[in-house]
């Protein structure tokens, strides 16, 4: 696990911070106002995710408590729909921080971003659905001990 966050994550959470950092930050900051090194503390954090939800999870499952991790997975998913929804026009353009501000911008698929974006989701469905697979072995090894 600690290679995917490393090998994945990592790189594609350090390509839209330094590369689309107006959009990661859905125009809320300007990040000229940051010093480059800031992406470095985000991409970290990025790979810290994985890797403490991974072992949060097989922890969860080692004791007993599926049913906790399918109402947290639940309530994540719920909480990603609603910044989803809510962003959707912040998510759908892409523009600078300043064109932002006087309602410019472009549709996302109109250039490179989009497709990144595109390609970043389905390696997020592709690694969940290993997640998942990996856990339920975990949780089946466990229960047979």
């Amino acid at each position: 696990m600690l290679l995917h966050a490393a090998a994945v994550v990592a790189p594609v959470a350090l390509y839209f911070y330094a590369v689309h950092p107006a959009w990661s930050g859905m125009y809320w900051i300007d990040p000229h106002r940051l010093a480059g090194v800031a992406v470095l503390p985000l991409m970290v954090g990025h790979g810290l995710l994985v890797f403490g939800g991974w072992y949060g999870a097989a922890l969860l499952l080692r004791r007993g408590y599926q049913g906790a991790l399918i109402y947290i997975i639940g309530a994540i998913a719920l909480v990603v729909l609603v910044l989803v929804v809510s962003g959707f026009q912040r998510l759908s353009t892409a523009t600078d921080y300043p064109g932002w501000e006087q309602n410019q911008g472009t549709s996302l698929f109109a250039v490179q971003l989009g497709w990144a974006a595109v390609v970043s989701v389905m390696a997020l469905f592709g690694s969940a659905t290993y997640v998942a697979i990996e856990l339920g072995r975990d949780g089946r090894r466990v229960r047979a001990r």
